[in-house]
């Protein structure tokens, strides 16, 4: 028969179990974690906070720089329609060429004194759509390039839309190469080109802005109070499309002057004017005559001078004192 009073062998041994459960637990929470130094969650907590007052927090990496075009360039001159590249050498060149007072003068202003300037400082990145010029501008890249001054030349327009392809009109006037054709070149009475189309503004985002410019050019000390980035435009009513994305999208104040005009008077016979839209959305729009064409170039000339964000300088008139060169290339000295 059982008695119903414990086991008095069975009490010692849960109790001695009993105790060491106790005291692993007391190790665990109050003796190791000082032994190995492990903080507690608080202390962990407080830690995270104070490296977040202090700004000690992990960042996610900083994503690597892709290089630009125009890193290393102390000062930035694009020729938006360069033709066959006059404009360049109005820069770089100015003496061969007297009668080009526009746009030395424009030059001047921007870059400083022609005697001043050394052209080591410039890098020139040339736009021109026309496929019969191509051969002129690799003539000037290698040409400059000897001398150790760098040319870029884009076989190429710009435009206000996404980097593609776009159709240009040879007219055979005095606009030349162009996206806006006349009525007869809608009748296929015009040569058509499929041609290379940059959107001017990603582009100057893109290659230009952010560039790593020299701390000191090779120029005369004071001839100019720092870098530069400068256009001609003279894109054959591309003016119309490309001026107000430069605007709207912010890329206008990363130019510091502009010099190049408006297609208005001289091109009467392409009223009404109007821009397509590739898209094909809907959104094409008109300029109806030069009345309406004036007032709008007169508001998107009034929008930059007022914006007070950015001290983009224009000069709306281009220089074509020179539409044929015939000077020599020029020769590094032996």
């Amino acid at each position: 028969m059982m008695s119903n009073q414990s086991n008095p062998l069975r009490t010692p041994k849960r109790l001695i179990f009993l105790l060491a459960l106790m005291a692993l637990v007391v190790t665990n929470i109050f003796v190791l974690p000082k032994t190995l130094n492990i903080p507690s969650q608080q202390q962990a907590n407080n830690q995270a906070a104070n490296n977040e007052i202090n700004g000690n927090t992990a960042l996610p990496p900083t994503p690597r720089r892709r290089p630009k075009l125009a890193d290393g360039c102390y000062h930035v001159f694009i020729d938006a329609g360069a033709n066959i590249g006059m404009h360049t050498r109005f820069l770089l060149e100015p003496s061969l060429y007297p009668k080009a007072w526009i746009a030395r003068k424009f030059f001047v202003a921007h870059f400083g004194p022609e005697v001043l300037r050394d052209n080591r400082d410039f890098c020139i990145f040339a736009f021109e759509p026309n496929p019969i010029h191509i051969a002129r501008h690799e003539e000037m890249r290698s040409a400059y390039s000897a001398m150790g001054w760098r040319y870029h030349f884009f076989a190429a327009g710009v435009g206000d839309k996404h980097d593609g392809r776009l159709t240009f009109y040879d007219i055979g006037d005095e606009l030349g190469f162009t996206t806006i054709p006349k009525r007869s070149c809608i009748e296929n009475k015009c040569p058509q080109h499929q041609v290379s189309v940059y959107r001017l503004s990603d582009w100057v985002e893109r290659e230009v802005h952010g560039r790593k410019v020299p701390s000191q050019g090779y120029g005369g000390k004071g001839y100019v109070s720092g870098p530069r980035v400068v256009m001609k435009m003279d894109i054959e009513m591309g003016e119309w499309l490309v001026i107000p994305d430069l605007i709207t999208s912010g890329a206008l104040c990363h130019i510091d002057a502009i010099m190049g005009e408006f297609h208005l008077k001289a091109q009467w016979y392409l009223y009404p004017a109007t821009f397509p839209n590739p898209g094909g959305n809907g959104r094409d729009w008109t300029l109806h005559n030069y009345t309406e064409a004036e007032a709008f170039m007169n508001q998107m000339l009034g929008m930059i001078e007022r914006n007070y964000h950015c001290n983009t300088k224009l000069e709306m008139r281009d220089d074509e004192s020179h539409a044929n060169d015939g000077m020599a290339w020029p020769k590094p000295p032996i």
